[in-house]
């Protein structure tokens, strides 16, 4: 199996992880849930409950959005380099980025949820950790994209 079938089967599974935990935790919300956090953790903004659903809304936007992008490798708003344009490298582009979001949206509703229902405190360090992850992930993406733009202009 591809890796990037693999990270597609994953952010799927995460997908509908989000979903069912905000859906199976909905009813025994209180009306108010912590929405806007500090940089220490601490809740400092609150929402109405049903603004809950906007997490999982974000990350399926983003989902087909990251999905739908290897479907055409040819796109002329794809600014890559000629060897990220076939599926596979857009594939694995695209569901490493997607998978590094997901976490961080995931981590972002569990921790809000089990705030609001009174078993955690603040929202703990895990974000920072999923930021760093994404900032890595693209990092690795941009560095390898201008290498090989690069190699490919040195070809000229």
């Amino acid at each position: 199996m591809k890796t990037s079938s693999i990270l597609l089967v994953i952010n799927i599974l995460l997908l509908i992880f989000i979903w069912g935990f905000t859906g199976v935790n909905y009813a025994g919300l209180p009306e108010t849930l912590p929405s806007h956090f500090a940089v220490n953790g601490t809740v400092d903004g609150e929402s109405e409950k049903r603004a809950i659903w906007f997490l999982p809304g974000i990350a399926t936007f983003v989902s087909l959005l990251l999905v739908g992008i290897p479907k055409n490798p040819d796109s002329p708003l794809l600014n890559v380099p000629n060897s990220y344009r076939n599926r596979e490298s857009l594939k694995l582009f695209a569901y490493s980025i997607l998978l590094s979001i997901l976490l961080l949206l995931l981590d972002t509703v569990v921790e809000s949820i089990l705030i609001a229902q009174g078993k955690l405190r603040e929202m703990s360090n895990a974000v920072f950790v999923f930021l760093a992850l994404l900032f890595v992930v693209i990092g690795i993406h941009i560095f390898r994209m201008l290498r090989e733009r690069k190699s490919e202009t040195s070809k000229i």
